[in-house]
């Protein structure tokens, strides 16, 4: 058995797969320096041929690698839990990048946690780097004023001014979470439905746990680096389509609604 297992999940990413690679291979081997059993795995969900052979090539070092055919992120992430072997379990995007303490700073949290089993843990900065603002770098402390790349910092639903109905209007926090493989096994993430219009996986999962009652914590001092694409992005591809979260029957009485 493994402490943590880390899941990153590709599908058609081809060159941004190798920063990536780097980058969780940095987070995990500093994880494993604590003394921490880290498993590393790769699921690809209907790669294209280029980012399958760069993530076979680049990721030798993993554990694990396997393809799955869902063309859904979030029945990706569960066969990522069904494949894992860790207690705990943390997803990343295969084209992002992470500090390289997130694992070995998340897991600390959530071993000291009073219920681990009823908590979902985010980095407390987001980074959101534009592609684009290559043409667009600064020489000074001001910023270029065509530049799109931002930052903020996660909130926990524990602070007093957090008020979970805004989870109707926005989803305040990234899929790049921790939680116990509990967490993962008893709410499970549903697939899109563009029929009817809802799906974004990580947002309708985030209201399911939050009305279900889990804690949403941050944890200090850590932070996940968003790459902003032109083109071809998942969160594009949502906007396009107008998709919402899901909304169970089990989310509205919960949430006052």
């Amino acid at each position: 058995m493994f402490d943590v297992t880390a899941t990153i999940v590709f599908h058609h990413e081809y060159a941004y797969a190798i920063p990536a690679l780097a980058s969780m291979r940095d987070l995990v081997e500093s994880a494993r320096q604590t003394g921490l059993k880290v498993e590393a795995r790769a699921i690809l969900d209907r790669p294209d041929d280029r980012t399958l052979r760069l993530v076979r090539e680049r990721g030798a070092w993993l554990d694990g690698c396997e393809s799955v055919d869902f063309g859904d992120l979030g029945l990706t992430r569960n066969a990522g839990v069904r494949l894992a072997k860790g207690d705990y379990l943390a997803f990343l995007d295969g084209d992002d990048l992470w500090g390289a303490d997130w694992i070995k700073l998340a897991h600390r949290a959530a071993v000291v946690s009073a219920d681990p089993n009823g908590t979902i843990w985010h980095p407390e900065m987001l980074y959101y780097f534009h592609e684009s603002d290559f043409d667009s770098h600064s020489m000074t402390s001001i910023p270029h004023p065509a530049a799109r790349s931002f930052h903020f910092f996660h909130g926990s639903s524990e602070e007093a001014p957090f008020d979970d109905r805004l989870l109707f209007i926005n989803n305040v926090w990234s899929a790049n979470v921790f939680a116990h493989r509990s967490v993962y096994e008893r709410y499970p993430y549903e697939a899109v439905n563009k029929q009817t219009g809802f799906g974004v996986e990580d947002w309708s999962w985030n209201l399911q746990t939050i009305s279900q009652g889990l804690r949403h914590l941050v944890v200090s001092d850590t932070v996940h680096l968003i790459r902003v694409k032109q083109q071809g992005s998942l969160g594009q591809q949502n906007m396009a389509e107008g998709l919402l979260p899901h909304l169970r029957d089990d989310v509205r009485p919960s949430l006052g609604i």
